[in-house]
């Protein structure tokens, strides 16, 4: 998967889920439930029309970073096991203010993907990580899209006691949780993926990688 197919998808995705999300809430009961879904079956990409709701959404969605207030904390796990494994060769060399240095912000993230973009085999094994992180960032926008959606109806069903609210609150909360729970493994899976990378960097680019991180000690 290319860099330019992720990013299409992580748009089109959470908008999707939006547009499903509205679509139940606008509901008052199954029937017209069932008629909305039958509606909405005949959907096409090429409905100009639901393709540039669907976008709007997603555009929104992505321009409140709304993803990241779930997405960072296990974005960050990603990340401090790149710091963590790059700099663990060197480990014994580095005083603890250049470790901390090294650490802080983007540098070593930079140096990784530098050995991504400029190795054939690292880049073929990118494609796979990224197929892995737009269902890790898909579990997210689904966890948090069901959540908003579940606390809606709560508040529908505290207005409006009926079977429909309380079965769509229950849904939503459920598909949230098992949504988590995906996350969690889709993280893990993120790193052992990284892992392959870094094993790869850390044997076949030993010198090159410690080469590249004194170059940053030596011009901060």
């Amino acid at each position: 998967m290319s860099m330019t197919t992720l990013k299409h998808w992580r748009l089109i995705i959470p908008g999707f889920l939006i547009v499903v999300t509205l679509i139940l809430l606008i509901q008052e009961n199954f029937n017209e439930l069932l008629g909305a879904l039958k509606a909405f079956s005949d959907f096409q990409f090429d409905d100009m029309i639901i393709t540039v709701i669907v976008v709007v959404f997603g555009v929104l969605y992505y321009i409140l970073g709304i993803r990241n207030v779930l997405w960072n904390p296990y974005y960050k796990r990603v990340q401090n096991n790149i710091k963590n494994t790059l700099i663990k060769p060197f480990s014994q060399q580095l005083d603890s203010q250049q470790e901390k240095y090294l650490r802080a912000g983007r540098r070593l993230i930079i140096i990784f993907y530098h050995f991504i973009d400029n190795d054939k085999s690292l880049s073929e094994k990118a494609k796979g990580v990224r197929f892995n992180g737009l269902i890790w960032t898909s579990t997210v926008d689904l966890t948090i899209i069901s959540a908003i959606g579940s606390l809606v109806f709560w508040v529908k069903l505290a207005i409006e006691t009926n079977s429909y609210n309380l079965w769509m609150a229950l849904i939503l909360l459920i598909t949230s949780l098992v949504s988590l729970g995906l996350v969690q493994l889709a993280t893990r899976r993120h790193i052992s993926l990284s892992d392959e990378q870094l094993e790869f960097i850390c044997q076949l680019h030993k010198q090159e990688l410690k080469e590249k991180i004194y170059e940053l000690l030596q011009n901060p």
